[in-house]
This record gives structure tokens, sequence and C-alpha cells, in this order.
């Protein structure tokens, strides 16, 4: 399937996801497991549509899981739980995790990881702070910033996009809990695996952390 700019355009450029939002594909796994592997208790998981996620109130807490050939989508609303070190290990356990988020009022990220390895992720809006076990390892993929970019490189990768069909219809849901955030130590502990200039990065917000 070719996908072209217009594909990812409503995503990156709309509000059917509101501000904060985060998409994570992972190849080869059903919508239950996605959701299980993300940490949802068996008995959370069930049939749950986009609009009753909303018209409920149940984001973030509540994450949808849905089919895109052979690939599992996860979606969050005002959330991005699959991108925490824990979850990305876990969902990318003998297969491979493309995963993309929406923070208007924060930061965006790109996350690559296969088989448990983060390879590489960035703030798309600022893709030369790179990190990862091989912070480089798109480099030739990389064209645009910005999240529409970062869209269209998870569709180069994983070869499907999420489309307002699959949004609007049947999706399945499941409660998740919440991930420890240790992506800045986990980045500061490996220094040689961070590119440019992301180490004097991670410096100035701890020394900010600690100031504040």
């Amino acid at each position: 399937m070719k996908i072209t700019d217009a594909d990812v355009r409503w995503l990156a450029h709309g509000w059917e996801l509101g501000d904060v939002w985060c998409l994570t594909f992972v190849r080869g796994l059903d919508e239950a497991e996605a959701l299980r592997r993300l940490g949802a208790a068996e008995e959370s998981i069930r049939p749950l549509s986009y609009r009753e996620l909303t018209d409920e109130g149940l984001f973030p807490r509540t994450v949808l899981a849905g089919r895109l050939e052979g690939w599992a989508v996860l979606i969050e609303r005002n959330g991005s739980e699959a991108t925490e070190p824990d979850a990305v290990r876990a969902l990318s356990a003998g297969t491979d995790l493309v995963s993309v988020s929406r923070h208007d009022y924060a930061t965006d990220l790109f996350v690559y990881a296969v088989d448990g390895d983060r390879l590489t992720s960035f703030d798309p809006r600022k893709p030369a702070w790179r990190y990862g076990s091989d912070p480089d390892r798109l480099l030739g993929k990389m064209r645009d910033v910005g999240v529409s970019g970062a869209l269209m490189l998870a569709a180069q990768l994983s070869g499907v996009v999420l489309t307002r069909e699959v949004l609007n219809g049947p999706l399945v849901g499941g409660v998740v809990g919440s991930h420890v955030d240790d992506t800045l130590e986990e980045g500061a502990g490996r220094p040689e695996t961070i590119s440019h200039t992301a180490v004097d990065l991670f410096a100035a917000i701890r020394r900010d952390e600690e100031q504040g």
C-alpha cells in the first residue's frame, strides 16, 4: 500500500485525537496481547470505541488497540505509556515497534525498537538530538521535521497508517498502570549511545530540576 502525506495529515494537523496523543505500532501482535504487554489487567480488556473512550472520559488510563493488517496499533489520548522504557522493551520483545507521540505543551517523541532494544528515539522537532543503541539508524529515511514527518517515517517502517475508519470502528480497550519514566537516566547512563548534543541536553534538564 502506497502511503501519501494526505494519509497522515489528518493526524498530524487535525484534532481528532486532541493535542496530546500517542500512536504505537507493534508488528505481529493482536489487540489483546498488545494491551497485556503494555500492562493492562486482563479483566479490564473489553470492546471499546474511541467515542466511548472520550464521552466517558476514560483516558488517559484506558488505552485503545486496533488492527492494521499485520500490526497492532495502540491509541493513547492524553498519554504516552507505550514510550516508557519498560513498555518499549515489553512491547517490542521478539518483534518491531514504532511509536509517535504528540504533545503540544511539552516534547514530541519518535521511538523505533526491535526485540526489546530501543534503537533510536528523538523529538521530531529536534531530530539532531537522538539517543538509543543505534541512534543514527534511520538517518537515511529522515527527511522532514515535525509530527507529520514522524508519522510518515512510522508508515515507511511499518507499511501501515491509522485511518479514520479504524479509529471510529470497533476497538479494544484496557486499563494500564503508570510506568516509571527513567528515559533520562537510561540515556544519561549510556552516553556513548547518544548522538550529538543529547548528553548536554540531559545534563541541562537535570540542573534545572535540581535548581527548581
